[in-house]
């Protein structure tokens, strides 16, 4: 499995996908940050709000810049498909036979890339971050920073968990259907976007649970990157909702996995 592993995140730097997808992700923060200084007023940027991310004012400093690309949805768009481009590699490079070797358990397998995917979501939300802040101390100036903002991303990467293995699990079982990372990839985005009306279905059967809402995707990372403005349970109901779900999807995924045509 550890093989698998290192074999996986060392296609980082393989593939046109990887590489396209990951300096996407850099050049959106950027135009997005240089619209939002050139606008003067209101939200100027360029990325996808969901429901729970509500529009900001223009930032103040630079930690202000980092909390909005925090709150957007254009973070989890891009971080995800990252990762689901280094997963399908594997594909584009036909190395897929290498890592379904005989003797070796696909199920073992599936759940490896699964890691690797969320370590991916990990790796690329760390370098988000890090352009994040520095492109807002560019255009805004050094101010707002302080131990409490930073502890807040380091808590919100640690719930944000079961979002990642959950929505790497669905991307690895796309893959085994697509074969090809380009289709994947638009498929998973499309799924990021039609996936609340899942989650409002839902909330239609349990009108009293208004925290169903918040379940989606795109409204979930929303919520982590403001957790401590929302409820507890709020909270907490969404990570049991998620965890669930992961514990669904992986044994799914394994099934088909094990079981499907992946080559």
């Amino acid at each position: 499995m550890t093989s698998i592993i290192k074999s996986d995140i060392f296609r980082i730097k393989k593939g046109s996908a990887v590489r396209n997808v990951f300096l996407a992700g850099m050049v959106i923060i950027i135009i997005t940050g240089i619209n939002m200084f050139n606008s003067r007023s209101g939200f100027g940027g360029v990325g996808v709000q969901s429901s729970a991310s509500a529009a900001r004012s223009l930032p103040a400093n630079g930690a202000q810049f980092v909390q909005q690309m925090r709150d957007d949805g254009l973070f989890p768009f891009f971080i995800l498909a990252f990762a689901v481009a280094v997963l399908g590699a594997d594909y584009s490079a036909g190395t897929i036979r290498n890592s379904l070797s005989y003797f070796v358990d696909r199920k073992k397998v599936y759940f490896a890339k699964c890691i690797t995917g969320f370590l991916c979501c990990l790796i690329y939300t760390l370098v988000c971050l890090i352009v994040s802040c520095i492109a807002g101390v560019i255009l805004f100036g050094f101010g707002g920073f302080s131990l409490t903002m930073i502890s807040r991303i380091l808590t919100q990467l640690i719930l944000s968990i079961p979002l990642y293995f959950g929505m790497i699990a669905i991307g690895s079982g796309l893959l085994v259907f697509t074969k090809k990372t380009s289709i994947t990839i638009a498929s998973y985005l499309i799924g990021l976007i039609i996936f609340p009306s899942v989650t409002y279905q839902i909330y239609q059967l349990f009108p009293n649970a208004e925290w169903l809402k918040l379940c989606d995707p795109l409204s979930a990372f929303s919520l982590l990157s403001r957790f401590w403005e929302f409820p507890l349970m709020y909270v907490g109901m969404v990570l049991l909702f998620w965890i669930i779900l992961d514990a669904i999807v992986l044994f799914l995924g394994m099934r088909v996995y094990s079981e499907a045509d992946v080559i």
